[in-house]
């Protein structure tokens, strides 16, 4: 794939890097209760911020939160869920790629696809849908399986979420997409 972007003229302008932390809540010995849980997403296109998303909201804290966790021992972390890759330019695209680890297996490969006139100017990343179903199809594809294209994403599950898509969105379809594999 990698290959096919450069051989398209793309040209390899960074890394990219999302990690995924379930954190759970420390309860003292023989309790009968559940433990609280919620989910740390880090961005590294956002270095200073942080998602947190849990059953009831998605929240965007300082990155100094991961420390202040530690610190206060109140949460642990279970699982890390990660994507190491690399961003590549293409003309008004951005595609980003990178395999997704899961502990110390690789899980699969995450394809992101950014056309930059439609995510500058619109609320919502979808509004270009066909247009990047073509150029994904078109260009890096077909894929076998079209139920890995995502061309929508369901946020009622969050209905405090702003209109305007923002990187609480982003890191809400993230979670989803780790959940999945």
């Amino acid at each position: 794939m990698v290959k096919r972007i450069e051989f398209l003229g793309g040209t390899k302008v960074s890394t990219w890097n999302i990690v995924c932390s379930l954190y759970l809540e420390r309860l003292p010995n023989n309790t009968n209760q559940i433990p609280r849980e919620f989910h740390l997403i880090t961005l590294d296109e956002r270095p200073k911020k942080c998602f947190m998303i849990s059953h009831e909201a998605i929240v965007e804290s300082d990155k100094e939160m991961i420390s202040i966790l530690e610190k206060t021992d109140s949460f642990r972390k279970r699982q890390v869920t990660e994507i190491n890759g690399s961003k590549y330019e293409l003309g008004d695209f951005i595609i980003r790629i990178g395999p997704i680890f899961f502990r110390t297996e690789t899980k699969g490969i995450a394809i992101e696809v950014e056309y930059t006139p439609c995510s500058k100017t619109s609320t919502s990343p979808f509004s270009c849908t066909k247009l990047l179903s073509e150029f994904i199809n078109g260009n890096l594809g077909p894929f076998p399986d079209q139920s890995v294209v995502q061309a929508t994403f369901d946020f009622s599950a969050y209905p405090k979420l702003p209109n305007n898509y923002t990187d609480l969105h982003t890191s809400y379809q993230y979670l989803n997409l780790f959940k999945s594999i």
